[in-house]
């Protein structure tokens, strides 16, 4: 399967690198900018390196580092998430998957205004409906090891103003940018990411559970994250008919985590040897 004598992917130092880029128009709206603030840019490239200097096979926090990769593409989406291999000290196997999001609240209209508090909750709700749906699944290779699926979500607002927007565009690192709009409660506006941008744009309801006639409501976020790692919708075909015919899978219009989604971390897992 995998061994200890792995060599870190060339993108860990690729990754640490940053280059400017202007913030897109879309509709007339600017969608978030491909840049976090200063600390976070910072600690995010400390980590990088602190993960490079430790190299596969060295002990990190009573943990073996056994491979990383930063900047993972998966799915045809670049730079999706951080990928870290662990063998913990019972000689189990943990993965930890890391992602770096920068949300843009955008006001609504007719004075439907984000709030301080309305925002962080926002946060809160997003990270609690992606982990209850995504973390913790364990992943079983070809050869019979299993792995357990961590998720890390590091979660930012985009800095507002002119300084902040050059600091964004300075110094960011996160995976994807986000705008979140904000409409009525128990409102609809379509949402959805752009792989090729690493940018989405959701809405205030989308850590709300929808019926869409699955057995169990769906919450957009935690659909929209399946793709953020690069699965693609089940209900159009895209992924097969048996696919199409999966009314309980999350990638469809339920909330059913299922082993084909994790294929793409288990490939990353067996392509080690």
């Amino acid at each position: 399967m995998f061994g200890i004598g792995n060599e870190i992917n060339a993108s860990t130092l690729a990754g640490l690198a940053w280059q400017p880029e202007a913030a897109p128009l879309r509709d007339g709206l600017a969608t978030a900018a491909d840049r976090t603030s200063v600390a976070d840019g910072v600690s995010r490239m400390l980590a990088a390196a602190d993960r490079a200097s430790a190299g596969p096979g060295r002990e990190t926090g009573g943990r073996e580092l056994v491979a990383s990769e930063d900047s993972v593409t998966a799915g045809g989406v670049r730079d999706a998430y951080d990928l870290q291999l662990y063998r913990n000290p019972d000689g189990t196997y943990a993965l930890e998957l890391d992602m770096s999001i920068d949300f843009n609240f955008v006001d609504g209209e007719d004075g439907l205004d984000w709030t301080a508090d309305e925002k962080q909750q926002f946060i809160e709700d997003y990270k609690q409906v992606v982990l209850e749906s995504w973390d913790g699944h364990a992943i079983t290779t070809d050869d019979g090891q299993e792995v357990e699926l961590s998720i890390n979500l590091d979660i930012n607002e985009r800095r507002s103003g002119l300084f902040g927007g050059v600091l964004e565009r300075l110094d960011g690192q996160e995976n994807w940018s986000v705008d979140i709009i904000r409409i009525e409660d128990g409102g609809f506006s379509q949402s959805y990411v752009i792989p090729s941008q690493n940018k989405g744009v959701f809405d205030s309801e989308d850590v709300k559970p929808v019926n869409k006639g699955a057995t169990d409501p769906q919450v957009g976020a935690a659909h929209e994250f399946g793709h953020m790692i690069g699965l693609p919708d089940e209900y159009n075909g895209s992924a097969g008919p048996e696919a199409a015919k999966d009314t309980d899978s999350i990638m469809h219009t339920g909330m059913d985590v299922r082993e084909r989604h994790l294929d793409l971390l288990e490939t990353w897992i067996e392509n080690l040897d």
